[in-house]
């Protein structure tokens, strides 16, 4: 008896040694105690003939699922009592590895396991042996010889026919198959795509990415043959390129996801189909797919523009917009394109800002797209009644957005006639101009806005955010545009002088302005305690990634943030600068001093000011007798 429980104990550190899953090692434990129950019973020592005799009559009586621990732990404890230890046969774990393996499969299943036990333990490396034995097997019986053997093909036949006990179970070994299919893609013996394959697969939608016309396959095998293109690896390397600098840039988990999950679909589908890579490639990808992904496909899309842009490049702009639909313009008539493209190229190398030539193409194509809607088909044969049956059709809200655009297409024209393209080069005297100069009233806070304004810039609840308080004060408390404020820089505040000193956009003058306390409190909390800590000279930038500098809408918005219920048409954030114009004029303020303070040449925009200073107009008014308004006489 004392032989038999020497040969238990060693069975129960054989299991615990080789990491067997707590099932069996409480299977054996019942098989033990029932044993131990039985011998007691019968009065008689362990031997192998016992047990087996044992076994066969209580087999009935055993649960379904112990019955194959039941037979196995016998079998383990047999040989040990007779031989000391486990023979290979009965070593589950020593026959899937290296008894059923062929020696290739073997020895690159043992390489990726020396690489796991760099950083994993005993127990978990031993879990990953169990697990790729099993899928190795798999492949070894299909004919695979060695890892390049391995196919998409077989991959999706053992993920659907290999269901192992349960969905945790499958899990399991899918996931331990794709981290060594993983590594072996960067030893260069398999794709990319089979270490990626098994975890897009359990998104349980099938092979979507793959869900691709027959039109789709022929044209990405006619741009093959006439492009250059590149290996899957080499768009691997691109993305991880762009996952990088998005981390860098401080992209939140679910916009890198995406991007991670964007280019891992195109090569998924690149490496199921032996195709290579090009952006052309990429966008027939996309347009077949796109469905599949709802809400993100914009997000997709911008991925792989970024990855184009990367291929083409090797850069990535992380700031720059990429246009999802193609534009009106780019999709002129063909017998008005060439021109229209001329045009716009020669403005473009003038230096105009973007939103201007934006303006011009939105301009340009109104009025193409009229004229081709008339049958017109070459700027030849354009003539006055063309071009005034064009201004008459042309429909805007306002005289001010036709005037706006009609002058833009009155200069297209002039430069279709310098170029010869008309037979009248005199024809943009046919548009006209729709709007006439006028005074406008200057429309400031009132003291109720300006309350609330104190109100919110003074409170800590955070209703406002740093940046939106300092964009407000530095147009309420030093008349500054929306376009300088969001320009400045870091080295533009002088704190030692208490001044800011910048060159205005809209006037390209030079100015030096005193900074109040208040103003330079506001800065100083901003820059060090919300604004992002980015290398770069401007001072405001955006609140998400990629935290760049912002527009001058940001500025409105803070406005509107402070100001919910104001609605002014017309009156955005170049209000504060009004009012802090107004506000030094009600001081007491000389005109010059305004003038200095708003960065201004002259007075001559100061005077419009003026009439907003009630208490003193009402010390120059007039009688209307007196300026003959009303026809009084003798005082009547």
């Amino acid at each position: 008896m004392q032989d038999y429980e020497e040969a238990v104990c060693c069975l129960r550190k054989y299991l615990s040694e080789n990491n067997y899953c707590n099932t069996v090692v409480m299977a054996n434990e019942r098989c033990f105690r029932r044993l131990d129950t039985y011998l007691a019973a019968k009065g008689v020592d362990y031997t192998p003939v016992e047990a087996d005799e044992w076994f066969r009559v209580y087999e009935d009586q055993l649960p379904s699922t112990d019955l194959a621990h039941y037979h196995a732990a016998l079998m383990r404890l047999q040989d040990i009592y007779e031989c000391g230890e486990i023979l290979p046969d009965h070593d589950a774990m020593r026959y899937k590895s290296y008894t059923v393996l062929a020696d290739e499969l073997k020895n690159s299943l043992e390489a990726f396991l020396g690489e796991l036990r760099k950083n994993l333990s005993v127990r978990t490396v031993d879990n990953y042996r169990h697990d790729c034995a099993r899928f190795l097997i798999f492949m070894q019986k299909n004919g695979v010889e060695k890892i390049k053997d391995i196919t998409f093909d077989l991959l999706l036949v053992f993920y659907k026919s290999d269901v192992h006990k349960g969905k945790w179970g499958k899990a399991h070994v899918t996931a331990h198959s794709s981290t060594m299919m993983a590594y072996f893609f960067r030893s260069g013996e398999l794709p990319y795509g089979c270490g990626i394959l098994y975890h897009y697969l359990s998104l349980g939608k099938g092979c979507f990415w793959n869900d691709v016309s027959t039109d789709a396959h022929e044209n990405i095998l006619a741009v093959m043959s006439v492009s250059d293109t590149v290996s899957t690896r080499k768009l691997y390397e691109y993305k991880e390129v762009l996952l990088r600098i998005h981390a860098d840039n401080g992209y939140c988990k679910n916009v890198i996801s995406a991007n991670n999950r964007a280019v891992d679909l195109l090569i998924l589908f690149l490496d199921m189909n032996s195709y290579a890579y090009s952006p052309q490639i990429a966008e027939i990808w996309f347009r077949e797919v796109s469905h599949w992904f709802k809400t993100e496909d914009d997000t997709i899309h911008r991925a792989l523009f970024m990855v184009a842009d990367y291929h083409r490049s090797a850069n990535i702009q992380l700031e720059k917009v990429y246009r999802m639909t193609p534009r009106a313009f780019d999709l002129l008539p063909e017998w008005c394109r060439e021109d229209a493209n001329g045009y716009v190229s020669e403005k473009e190398k003038e230096g105009w800002a973007k939103s201007t030539i934006n303006m011009i193409r939105s301009s340009i194509s109104r009025f193409c797209y009229y004229l081709d809607g008339s049958g017109l088909r070459s700027f030849l044969d354009l003539d006055v009644k063309h071009v005034k049956a064009f201004n008459t059709a042309d429909m805007h809200k306002t005289p001010q957005g036709k005037n706006a655009y009609n002058a833009r297409i009155r200069k297209f024209l002039m430069y279709l006639g310098e170029h010869g393209k008309l037979s009248n080069p005199m024809l943009f005297i046919a548009l006209p101009k729709t709007k006439a100069s006028k005074e406008t009233i200057v429309v400031v806070l009132t003291e109720e806005e300006m309350e609330q304004l104190r109100e919110k810039l003074n409170c800590d609840n955070n209703s406002l955010s740093l940046r939106k308080k300092a964009m407000l004060l530095l147009g309420l408390k030093m008349g500054m545009r929306s376009s300088d404020i969001v320009n400045l820089k870091i080295d533009d505040i002088n704190w030692d002088r208490a001044s800011i000193r910048f060159v205005q956009e809209k006037t390209d003058v030079e100015v030096e302005l005193p900074m109040p306390v208040e103003v330079g409190n506001a800065l100083f909390r901003y820059i060090t305690k919300e604004r992002h800590e980015k290398a770069t000279s401007a001072i405001f930038l955006s609140e998400k990634a990629p935290h760049k500098p912002v527009g001058r809408a940001v500025c409105g918005l803070a406005l509107e943030t402070a100001l919910p219920d104001r609605d002014v048409e017309g009156s955005g954030f170049h209000v504060t600068r009004k009012t802090y114009a107004t506000n030094l004029l009600r001081g007491g303020v000389g005109l010059n001093v305004v003038a200095d303070a708003l960065g201004q040449r002259g007075t001559a925009s100061v005077h419009r000011y003026l009439s907003l200073d009630a208490e003193r107009m009402r010390m120059c008014s007039l009688s209307q007798a007196e300026c003959g308004i009303g026809g009084w006489v003798n005082g009547r």
